[in-house]
């Protein structure tokens, strides 16, 4: 690692607990006490944000594709993201938002997220992949959780495909935020993946069975993180206990942050064509 970069372990390894839960909650505006809180903050309708993005488009002020490449965007009106499109799509391609880890610079979504967790998966020609980034430090605060709504937005008007076809992943804090958005705005997306990643906020069993019922989640977690796994076990096990559709998956000889031995390819399959049957 060049000596100019961020030091990931140090960063993406916020601890659970209330000092990690009194920077997310007043962030967010969610009032949290010591016991969690069953209530979600309130999200921007879909409809709005639809007709913000559709406008745009129709100004003509939609990114240009280049199919195959990873392009950044810095110009439209949800920037500042990444995103590889398919090499060929239909209305039935997926498209992915993947939150980064740590303090989602720049940095770390071009060269830690997209390089290692995304990059090598074997179908990525088939999907696409939007990663955000934070330039001012701002991950998981609640401005960021209306501009990743934004972005998914402003994929459907301008890049095209299905509302029904999007699904929402993120690793470490990026995981913490999906797993977040997801219990927020649950209709928004199709699935979720953690890799890995848990509930930032105790909730009630009835909130998160009514917001990931008929959901698929891909639970996964390296195989030697021990700050992580057992939190992801337990929230497995929670998950299972619910009667929900969640699949664990370790991955093998990878800790936190997984390294260019990682095969991403069970992300890809899980998009396209659901959890292991």
């Amino acid at each position: 690692m060049r000596s100019s970069q961020i030091s990931l372990p140090r960063i993406v390894r916020a601890r659970r607990g209330l000092r990690w839960l009194s920077l997310f909650g007043p962030t967010l505006g969610l009032g949290l006490g010591l016991a969690g809180c069953a209530h979600a903050p309130v999200i921007l309708p879909e409809p709005e944000l639809a007709a913000e993005a559709a406008s745009a488009a129709a100004q003509g002020r939609c990114p240009k594709m280049a199919p195959g490449t990873l392009q950044e965007i810095t110009d439209s009106p949800a920037a500042p993201y990444f995103v590889h499109h398919p090499t060929q799509q239909t209305d039935e391609t997926p498209t992915v938002l993947f939150l980064p880890g740590g303090s989602g610079t720049r940095t770390i979504a071009q060269d830690f997220i997209w390089k290692n967790w995304l990059s090598r998966g074997r179908r990525l020609s088939e999907v696409r992949v939007i990663v955000p980034y934070f330039p001012n430090k701002e991950h998981m605060t609640r401005a960021e959780a209306v501009r990743a709504l934004r972005i998914r937005e402003e994929a459907l008007a301008c890049y095209g495909g299905k509302k029904e076809r999007v699904h929402l992943g993120g690793t470490s804090n990026g995981g913490r935020h999906a797993f977040f958005l997801m219990t927020a705005a649950p209709e928004r997306f199709a699935s979720l993946l953690g890799a890995p990643g848990v509930f930032p906020i105790k909730l009630s069993d009835e909130r998160l069975t009514a917001a990931l019922r008929g959901r698929p989640i891909y639970n996964g977690v390296g195989a030697a993180d021990p700050d992580w796994k057992p939190e992801v076990q337990a929230t497995q096990r929670r998950l299972e206990g619910l009667g929900l559709r969640s699949t664990y998956v370790e991955f093998p000889e990878q800790g936190h942050i997984v390294n260019d031995k990682f095969d991403p390819s069970g992300f890809f399959d899980f998009w396209l064509d659901g959890p292991p049957k």
